[in-house]
């Protein structure tokens, strides 16, 4: 938070102090920050962790690497959001969002509205069953594509009437 400037320093320090006690929800808001930087964080720690003794090299796994992450402490990311229209991650959160539903609107963040919300919630709820599916590696055919892209469809269309 250094970084920033004073008043948003204030301003966040007041939403912390007001959200203390909320455990429902986690809310991960990324300054300066990258996927790449991260990624090669957890690896060096890995590294100095078997330098140190501290573990044996084939001890490396997912689950270590998991535990390294700045965002170990928070919860799967189960929907991202990526507004401006742009239709890419853009090195954010790589790691984290590869069993997520991602949610692309040409919406642009300081237009983001509660709308656009339950609009990107309602995409996440008729994707999560193939999302299960390719995770649990129960991957079969899958019939109900033209489904999907007809939802997808719906989701624009809804986009475009809102907007």
């Amino acid at each position: 938070l250094s970084l920033l400037p004073e008043d948003m320093q204030e301003l966040i320090q007041t939403a912390m102090k007001i959200t203390e006690n909320n455990d429902k929800f986690t809310l991960n808001v990324a300054f300066s920050y990258t996927s790449r930087d991260e990624i090669t964080h957890a690896v060096r720690q890995s590294v100095k962790m078997v330098e140190a003794g501290e573990i044996n090299k084939d001890d490396i796994d997912v689950k270590l690497l998991d535990s390294l992450m700045y965002t170990c402490d928070s919860p799967k990311v189960d929907l991202l959001l990526r507004t401006s229209g742009e239709v890419r991650l853009s090195d954010f959160m790589l790691w984290q969002a590869s069993s997520s539903i991602t949610y692309f609107t040409k919406v642009l963040w300081p237009e983001f509205k509660f709308y656009h919300l339950l609009l990107a919630v309602f995409y996440y709820q008729r994707n999560m069953f193939l999302l299960d599916r390719l995770v649990s590696n129960r991957v079969e055919s899958v019939e109900s594509e033209s489904d999907v892209h007809s939802d997808v469809r719906l989701v624009q269309a809804m986009e475009q009437v809102q907007s």
